[in-house]
């Protein structure tokens, strides 16, 4: 664990060694997460989209037409739109 300040405009600095370790990297963007009562979460954006569309990916793997009928139904609205 290590400490840091937080100057009187409320910014931190994350220093190199914990940032080389988490694997963020500066210039960037964070998504922060407030857990509870002085308790927050930094993320990488990136390490935030990766994991999404690891998550899609898998969605996707088990996607089956068959359960999405309203999908199926959208695509047949749409070609009649087109079609008028």
């Amino acid at each position: 664990m290590i400490t840091v300040e937080i100057d009187s405009k409320g910014r931190v600095v994350i220093p190199k060694g914990v940032r080389e370790q988490s694997g963020i990297s500066a210039p960037g963007e964070l998504l922060v997460t407030v857990e509870g009562v002085g308790k927050i979460t930094l993320e990488s954006a990136e390490a935030s989209l990766q994991k999404a569309q690891r998550v899609g990916r898998k969605k996707l793997r088990s996607w089956s037409e068959s359960r999405h009928e309203e999908d199926r139904l959208a695509r047949e609205l749409v070609r009649e739109e087109d079609s008028q």
